[in-house]
């Protein structure tokens, strides 16, 4: 059971980055942190001659992620949904889509995921668009959406405070030490 963790945080060891790790800690994990990729904005090619797509990370990336049989996303909540790198990332997935949907998308579906979304401003209320966005994306890609936690923080380490969020995390991390018996 192989996990990629996509941190969305322009932040190194934030609060959205915390969680997570300590949600995968023990597993067998590829830490995925995008601020580290060049990954440029999805330009619009349905329309048009097939031109070249940018030349950035963002086929590795999405190598990597392909190549694990769990998912979880963390990024901190930003105006009600995902960071801009969290969007960015993937925006491009329409790359893939429109290069060989069918290999794509059979690619994602099978696979397990789960969001993490950090945010100070009534996050169990307010992180809810984020969640959304992510079912209809989960929904279309076929990849079985398994669950989400919203933490509240705000400052490096407020996250370790939220006792909600952290019995969340232990609660997901036994059902997937079940699951490896």
């Amino acid at each position: 059971m192989g996990i990629a963790v996509i941190y969305g945080s322009s932040r190194r060891n934030g609060n959205s980055e915390q969680l997570a790790k300590r949600l995968v800690e023990g597993f067998e994990v590829d830490h995925i942190h995008l601020t580290e990729h060049h990954i440029e904005p999805i330009k619009d090619y349905r329309h048009s001659e097939k031109e070249p797509y940018p030349d950035d990370d963002y086929r590795s990336v999405i190598e990597r992620v392909l190549a694990q049989d769990r998912l979880v996303f963390a990024t901190p909540i930003y105006w009600y949904g995902a960071s801009g790198l969290t969007k960015t990332f993937i925006d491009r997935w329409s790359q893939s889509l429109r290069e060989n949907k069918d290999e794509f998308l059979a690619k994602l579906r099978g696979k397990s995921a789960w969001v993490i979304g950090i945010g100070d401003d009534e996050p169990q209320l307010k992180g809810i668009p984020l969640i959304q966005q992510f079912q209809y994306i989960f929904e279309y890609t076929g990849t079985s959406f398994e669950g989400y936690i919203l933490g509240k923080a705000n400052r490096p380490g407020d996250i370790l405070e939220d006792k909600f969020a952290l019995a969340s995390v232990e609660e997901i991390r036994v059902k997937w030490r079940e699951a490896l018996n």
